[in-house]
């Protein structure tokens, strides 16, 4: 009942909000202070990403049934958000309430987090006021380091060693930008981003005595991804889409990649040389994205993975491929990681229960249900009969 009503109070305070929203203007430039994140004393590190949330004042049961299935189960050190966090439609007012509500469950536990944004994050809404708000949150650990850098909130993330004596690993969070006002795709990724990542990568392996293995965190996926799809030959009866210059099936190639592809990626066309940057140094080990909402793979284009993840959220079209990614990393073995996924199935199971939760709890009206349930389970237990 208090989670419920929690959703309800949010939204009947709204209005006392509105006296507040010229507050939190402007965000905090500067990195989150002490060793906020450090391997465990068992060597590992375990990062949850959620992707594609996409909801606002109105969130859906369902998604919030996820969120903490993933916290209780997983357990992690530190939770990503990779972009259209919430609805690309809410305003001052609106965008407060539907980040209080997406990130209840990381409050409620405790959870360290940071984000990255999305092409829907800032239709409406700055990114920058987003990210003043979310930085009132304690466990918040986004930045913005330098905003002449193009975007907002590239940013990275030290993790330590177990005994706090050296940087073990590195975590790169990039704004992948929104649709473009003079390109056919969206913005391409910035010089200015792409020299903060090269000047903090040296910086990393000049202080630790070597490149410092990493991972990229951002929500569009680059453009070599269709790399990792079949070319389409000639005369072909499939369904095909041409991609700088090639012709490529709706199909993953099994010899560079391994997961399930429900539709052609769509990816910042005009960004090839950001890959080319993070080959060049040899610090990245992958490039975690969302944006697609229903493909889920793992691929390899020239030594550096391409990781995509389905979305989380219910408001967002998707599948019951819903869910979210599991990444550990091990301080003995920073180069390897290891990543799974769990959908909504994983979760829940089939049947009438898994049926009602994801057509009922994950509707529009999942709330006002849940509402409704708990409301008749305190009138029950008020009677003194068992619940």
């Amino acid at each position: 009942m208090k989670k419920a009503a929690k959703n309800l109070f949010s939204v009947l305070m709204a209005f006392s909000l509105i006296i507040s929203l010229g507050s939190f203007a402007f965000a905090d430039t500067s990195a989150p202070s002490g060793d906020n994140l450090r391997f465990n004393d068992d060597g590992k590190f375990v990062i949850l990403q959620f992707a594609d949330v996409q909801d606002d004042i109105f969130m859906r049961v369902a998604t919030i049934m996820e969120m903490e299935y993933a916290l209780d189960t997983v357990k992690p050190d530190l939770v990503v958000f990779t972009g259209d966090n919430t609805s690309g439609q809410c305003t001052k007012l609106t965008g407060r309430i539907a980040i209080d509500n997406l990130l209840a469950p990381l409050v409620e536990r405790g959870q360290k987090f940071t984000l990255v944004f999305g092409n829907h994050d800032g239709q409406r809404l700055s990114k920058e006021y987003q990210l003043s708000y979310y930085q009132t949150f304690d466990g918040c650990l986004a930045y913005d380091p330098n905003p002449d850098i193009f975007g907002c909130a590239n940013h990275n993330l030290e993790i330590k060693s177990s005994d706090g004596s050296k940087t073990v690993f590195n975590l790169w969070m990039i704004d992948s930008h929104m649709e473009s006002k003079i390109h056919d795709s969206y913005e391409p990724i910035n010089e200015s981003q792409l020299n903060w990542y090269s000047c903090v990568s040296e910086r990393l392996e000049a202080e630790n005595g070597g490149l410092v293995p990493s991972l990229v965190f951002q929500h569009l996926p680059v453009p070599q991804t269709y790399e990792l799809l079949l070319e389409a030959h000639e005369g072909t009866t499939e369904e095909t889409r041409e991609f700088n210059g090639k012709t490529y099936l709706l199909q993953l190639d099994p010899e560079r990649a391994t997961g399930i592809l429900s539709g052609y990626p769509r990816v910042t066309k005009y960004s090839p040389h950001e890959l080319t940057a993070f080959i060049e140094r040899g610090d990245v080990l992958g490039v975690v994205t969302g944006h697609d909402h229903s493909n889920c793979f793992v691929g390899s284009y020239n030594g550096i993975d391409l990781i995509q993840r389905p979305g989380i959220g219910f408001q967002a079209h998707g599948n019951r491929s819903r869910g979210f990614r599991v990444i550990t990393l091990d301080e003995s073995d920073p180069w390897n990681y290891e990543t799974y996924t769990v959908n909504f199935t994983d979760m829940f199971g089939e049947g009438p229960r898994a049926d009602f939760i994801y057509n009922v709890y994950g509707g529009p009206f999942g709330i006002f249900v849940k509402l409704f349930f708990e409301l008749c389970k305190s009138v029950v237990s008020l009677l003194g009969f068992p619940v």
